[in-house]
């Protein structure tokens, strides 16, 4: 299927090397569009055969789905200039964050298809999380084409496009907490004598099993916790202090915060 793409900044230079790399679309049917020359040539160095468009509007003629990567104040105006070319569009994917299907599909001209996803950057290294809703034009093949597309990046959620700010806040943010935390572990690791390389790889290699585990075990998050945690033991105490520190509230907040920012950015 001949896909394009209209920026290749980070997310949308993760979605795209991600269906690369997992051969959902093939180098020779992508036409890809930046103002930045240097991020179209960095992609073309990987992937020699993807071809530079000249314009925005000569991606949406080469392609069968255009994927729409801009940053959020961006997207509106891109689909009413790309609508003003006279020619029917392609299928949209857009992955701007507080930017609503109605809102899109009222700068848009008639019958566009529309699907609004909220990847995160682990599609690069084909273990994405990526939730879609679709607008009211888009048909049940629309929504299989792009469901091949973004599942070749990972995992893929169809959601009411209502719950898209909370999708945003876990897992469109979530790549930042975890990475947090793994900083946060390797520092303390640091502190009691471990050499950084080792403290690092020790807390990945946790954080990348644990989830594997509650994948796999279907149990609840607290279950395995339990498990884990003897009475009076080590575990115990490094949990009663993070609870000191209101660790479990201070994620939440974190995703609150998150939700209500991407509000005040649908208000603007």
């Amino acid at each position: 299927m001949k896909t394009g793409i209209i920026g290749l900044g980070k997310m949308g230079g993760a979605l795209l090397r991600g269906m690369l790399k997992a051969g959902a679309v093939v180098p020779e049917e992508v036409w890809v569009y930046d103002h930045h020359h240097e991020n179209v040539q960095a992609l073309q160095e990987e992937y020699p055969g993807v071809h530079e468009a000249p314009t925005e509007a000569a991606v949406a003629d080469a392609v069968e789905v255009l994927i729409l990567a801009v940053k959020p104040h961006g997207i509106l105006p891109l689909v009413s200039s790309l609508s003003e070319r006279g020619a029917e569009l392609p299928l949209l994917i857009s992955i701007a964050a507080a930017v609503s299907l109605d809102d899109m599909e009222a700068c848009a001209s008639d019958g566009t298809r529309i699907v609004r996803a909220m990847p995160n950057t682990p599609c690069m290294v084909l273990a994405g999380v990526i939730a879609y809703s679709t607008g009211a034009g888009v048909t049940d093949e629309d929504e299989d084409a792009a469901r091949r597309l973004l599942s070749g990046c990972g995992s893929v959620y169809k959601v009411q496009e209502s719950r898209m700010n909370a999708v945003s806040a876990i897992s469109g943010c979530g790549p930042a907490y975890m990475f947090t935390v793994l900083d946060a572990l390797s520092d303390a690791g640091v502190a009691m004598g471990l050499p950084r390389k080792t403290a690092l790889e020790l807390a990945v290699g946790t954080m990348l099993g644990s989830a594997r585990m509650l994948e796999q075990t279907g149990k609840h998050p607290m279950a395995l916790r339990d498990e884990v945690t003897s009475p009076g033991g080590t575990t115990i105490a490094a949990l009663n202090a993070l609870d000191e520190c209101g660790f479990r509230n201070a994620w939440i907040q974190a995703v609150k915060s998150a939700v209500r920012r991407a509000e005040e950015m649908e208000e603007h």
